[in-house]
């Protein structure tokens, strides 16, 4: 007969995922399992847990079916209309799909003058990089810029010295640092680096007449030199710091090479994914994605700490570096990191999101695989529903987080998103019984169903059958007084309904024990 009886508020696992302990040392407030849901719900941005906001078509057109390689903005100020305006402010958006470049708004998509398969339609993506309103691209075979004042490509021609090229191949890595244009990347030519004269995209004369301290400088061409490792990605951190992640290690350009900067090594023991496997937070954290597959936060100055290895080490080690392009953007509307896996062959993949504000990991699927995007941006708009994350989607949509609403869909397919929460254990592990739930959600939240397991270990009652199942209403619900007995329990909350969202309040348990003390461990 049960001797002991006890009561509690099961919180919402802020702590999110985590997969490094024994299923029966699960940290207190983290999952052994979830999906689509967030700490920080979206409908009111309170920590109390939910599911994640859906996703919308940014614009219902698209140039092409095919993968969205680049997306980025251009801004610009023009004169206020009249007195309600204090400062105008012009954004003009732009995207790249199978090579053909176009300008886009939420109402259409503008092919640009001579935009029509400008560039390679065979490479995945296409990275991008602007300097005075004009963007610069860089796919490896051909040398393009776009004007976005009037929507048109041509050709990116030197009027001093020679792009960075070695025969026909040309840079893949292009970024803008200092005032210069930053280009690596090339396949021949893998160790160097290439910078164009400081205000001047055109100008890449590494011995003009009059050296200067503006001048173009080239890795081959300085006292800084070459990487010692092949040049995964360039990572601009601030004026004076250039970040140049090789295959397996770090480098720091500190000051201008055209003005006696230096190469220095960070690390050699971890590098970076190719491409932008990177994020910086506004208070200048950067996050990376290593070469190891763990993700990594760096400041300058101080050494790399890895912050997933002691959460989802195991999930982050299976991705396969040449067929998984990976991506990360920073959400300012959730205080965290989007870390994207985007299988390029178009398979299913797990998305994960990095809560600042918990230390927490939450993982992410899309039910249909051409949601998942070969491009990311942090959309700066004008209006707070347009301030978001943009996707370039392997579908040819550009599509966004909407957290105004929020969406309960994503582009009209169901969310499927369910969270653990347990084990419930008492002190010395009893065998305990459940013999009532009472809980609230938010008043305008769709229904929750929930499903009891229990066995004698935590991992068992992972892996069972539901003990019963059922569903909790918005507000405050009756008590549930079915009951389950084992020494672990575990309550799964969900919802895989079309257009339907859940926002939690709270979880009451009443437990028996059979033996031991009533105190509670979980």
């Amino acid at each position: 007969m049960p001797r002991g009886r006890t009561r509690f508020d099961l919180p919402w696992p802020s702590g999110g995922l985590i997969e490094s302990t024994a299923y029966e040392s699960q940290p207190r407030e983290s999952t052994v399992d979830c999906q689509n849901v967030r700490a920080y719900e979206p409908s009111t941005g309170r920590s109390r847990g939910g599911q994640r906001a859906g996703l919308v078509k940014h614009a219902d057109a698209r140039t092409a079916d095919g993968k969205v390689q680049t997306l980025g903005q251009v801004v610009a100020r023009t004169t206020p209309a009249n007195q309600n305006e204090v400062g105008a402010r012009s954004v003009v958006s732009y995207a790249v799909t199978n090579g053909t470049v176009a300008k886009f708004t939420s109402s259409a998509f503008t092919t640009a003058t001579n935009g029509s398969s400008a560039l390679s339609s065979s490479v995945p993506v296409i990275y991008s990089s602007q300097l005075f309103g004009v963007v610069y691209f860089a796919d490896g075979t051909n040398e393009k810029k776009w004007t976005a004042s009037t929507n048109t490509v041509a050709t990116w021609s030197a009027s001093a010295g020679s792009l960075p090229t070695q025969g026909s191949n040309k840079p893949r890595l292009i970024e803008t640092w200092r005032g210069r244009i930053v280009c690596s990347g090339i396949s021949t030519d893998p160790h160097n680096w290439f910078m164009s004269k400081v205000g001047d995209a055109d100008d890449w004369n590494y011995s003009p007449t009059t050296a200067t301290r503006v001048q173009a400088v080239a890795g081959n061409q300085s006292e800084a030199g070459k990487s010692s490792d092949i040049i995964n990605a360039l990572c601009p951190y601030s004026d004076d710091i250039l970040l140049i992640f090789g295959d397996h290690s770090i480098w720091q350009m500190t000051g201008d090479p055209a003005e006696g900067g230096r190469l220095d090594l960070v690390t050699d023991t971890i590098g970076s994914t190719w491409g932008r496997p990177y994020c910086k937070s506004p208070e200048g954290t950067l996050y990376f994605f290593s070469n190891q597959g763990g993700v990594y936060s760096m400041a300058p100055g101080k050494t790399p700490v890895n912050i997933s290895d002691q959460f989802i080490a195991k999930k982050l080690d299976s991705y396969d570096p040449d067929t998984t392009l990976v991506q990360m953007v920073w959400s300012d509307v959730e205080r965290g990191f989007y870390l994207y896996l985007t299988p390029l062959g178009g398979g299913a993949t797990t998305n994960y999101f990095f809560d600042v504000r918990n230390n927490s990991w939450w993982p992410d699927k899309f039910a249909t695989n051409g949601f998942n995007p070969t491009s990311v941006h942090l959309f700066d708009g004008d209006s707070s529903s347009d301030r978001t994350v943009l996707l370039g989607c392997q579908d040819g949509y550009v599509r966004k987080y909407d957290w105004s609403t929020p969406s309960k869909n994503d582009d009209g397919v169901a969310i499927d998103s369910y969270i653990w929460a347990g084990p419930i254990q008492l002190q010395n592990k009893p065998k305990i019984m459940l013999t009532e739930m009472q809980a609230a959600l938010d008043t305008s939240s769709n229904d929750v169903a929930f499903s009891v397991y229990a066995a004698e270990s935590a991992q068992a009652a992972k892996a069972a059958s539901a003990k019963f199942t059922g569903s909790f209403s918005s507000g405050r619900n009756k008590s549930e007084r079915r009951r389950a007995t084992g020494h672990n329990i575990f309550v799964k909350l969900g919802n895989s309904t079309s257009n339907q969202t859940f926002s939690y309040e709270y979880l009451n348990i009443g437990l028996s024990s059979f033996s031991g003390p009533r105190s509670r461990q979980w």
